[in-house]
């Protein structure tokens, strides 16, 4: 009966646990939904678009997947992951008693009846015991060592999620900045190819006499101005490749191309009502709270580190004079004892322990809320700039198309001697540079595209 009662004792004692009870605050703007409009609106989460089912381009695939393999980052990730892991394993197993072992041999001496010959009488003595101690969680101070342990791994779980859309999202972006520089690159060069012309032209309607100077020079001014351009893109093309090299983890090596830009197959139609729901599932914003809930048991532990602390050591072995009948022998012994350590004065500073603590945690709900926050402006500029960027795009599009009747007229007016050759340098200028904003537009509408897949957690 004793053993029982002294069992329901523990176990009475053990279930008091301090510490403040993590409630989860709701988000103020928890039931907005994102979109152009309300009907429609999603609900269910569960078949969200991921990467490969929004960037179809097979060379884009190869660089995403080579970067979520490769990436010094995530590989630095995955290894504090498994460090968190660990390590609550480690804490866990301090609910459990330690079992181990203890071996010993020693020898004492005797001395016979004083009134006879004082002599020596050496004793031997070998023992073996299997040790058990035993610190009762009396105030919860293990148990919240062990959910804040676990809080940090499923932390770091999340931070790995995030850095695989960060990434994922990174390597996209800095694909189609790549591929609108190989555009403006085919632009450059095509103007070059045609101011070059333009040039011999002039210089030959020089030479006989049919021209000014004038003309000559100006047609020279234009090729330069395009000549200066190339380098300065091409100086970009590197960088941007060997930024992608890093994402990569390698140091070096050429980027394979796949469909340019104007070529992209991607999802320029956001479906409406996007909830904010999906912002929940952002892994950042999972990784802020559970940080936060981690810290809320930390405070936990700080007061429970007030309170006195029990442990229960108990022993159980053989003791004999001789090594070979230890096993057999019949001497056998055991000890049990248990010890309560606790602070008496400590000037406060326990107390100070717990204020640091709940001051950590008032500092985790602000960063929590301010992700949260941030997540919403996130979503709300991608999708703005979204829609207005296409809007601009559409506009950058029809002034190309102009711009080349335009420039087509000015040629036929010039060669018929309706005006200046003025006008025409104009018209290339207006031309080139209609261009080059059409493929930087376009560019940027896909980033718009792909902030949104971040800003979303992945997909929609």
């Amino acid at each position: 009966m004793r053993p029982i009662l002294i069992i329901l004792l523990l176990a009475t004692i053990a279930s008091c646990k301090v510490g403040p009870k993590y409630e989860r605050s709701k988000l103020a703007e928890s039931k907005k939904a994102y979109a152009t409009s309300t009907s429609g609106a999603i609900s269910d989460t569960s078949s969200l678009a991921k990467w490969f089912d929004i960037y179809h381009d097979a060379a884009l695939q190869e660089l995403i997947k080579s970067s979520l393999e490769n990436n010094l980052d995530m590989k630095l990730t995955v290894a504090r992951i498994e460090e968190a892991r660990s390590n609550a394993g480690i804490v866990k197993a301090n609910l459990l008693p330690t079992i181990g072992y203890k071996l010993g041999a020693g020898t004492t001496d005797s001395k016979t009846n004083p009134q006879q010959a004082m002599v020596a009488i050496p004793n031997t003595y070998y023992t073996g015991a299997l040790t058990l101690n035993w610190e009762i969680d009396l105030f919860g101070k293990i148990r919240n060592s062990k959910s804040s342990a676990v809080n940090v791994y499923m932390q770091q779980e999340e931070l790995k999620k995030n850095l695989n859309v960060i990434l994922v999202a990174e390597v996209a972006d800095n694909y189609f900045l790549l591929r609108d520089l190989d555009n403006r690159l085919e632009i450059a060069e095509r103007t070059l190819k045609s101011r070059k012309e333009s040039l011999r032209i002039n210089s030959e309607r020089f030479d006989k006499g049919y021209n000014a100077e004038i003309d000559k020079l100006q047609a020279q001014m234009q090729l330069s101005a395009v000549e200066a351009t190339i380098p300065n893109i091409k100086r970009q093309i590197v960088s941007v490749e060997n930024g992608l090299n890093l994402l990569m983890g390698r140091s070096s090596g050429a980027i394979t191309r796949g469909k340019k830009n104007s070529e992209q197959d991607l999802p320029l139609t956001i479906p409406s009502g996007l909830p904010s729901q999906l912002l929940e599932r952002r892994p950042d914003i999972k990784a802020a709270e559970y940080s936060l809930q981690a810290q809320y048991d930390r405070i936990g532990v700080a007061q429970a580190n007030r309170f006195p602390t029990l442990s229960l050591t108990a022993a159980l072995g053989m003791a004999s004079p001789q090594l070979t009948t230890l096993i057999g022998a019949n001497s056998p012994y055991g000890s049990v004892a248990g010890g309560l350590l606790g602070p008496v004065f400590a000037f406060n500073q326990n107390k100070k322990r717990v204020d640091v603590e709940r001051q950590r945690a008032m500092q985790s709900q602000a960063v929590y809320e301010k992700t949260v926050l941030q997540a919403f402006l996130e979503v709300d500029n991608s999708l703005a700039n979204n829609m207005y960027l296409t809007q601009e795009y559409d506009a950058r599009k029809v002034q190309v198309m102009a711009g080349k009747k335009a420039l087509d007229l000015s040629q036929q007016r010039y060669n018929f001697g309706y005006t200046s050759y003025l006008e025409v340098l104009v018209q290339e200028n207006s031309l080139f540079d209609a261009e080059i904003q059409e493929s930087i537009t376009q560019r940027q509408k896909y980033s718009a595209l792909v902030n949104l897949y971040k800003a979303l957690g992945g997909g929609w």
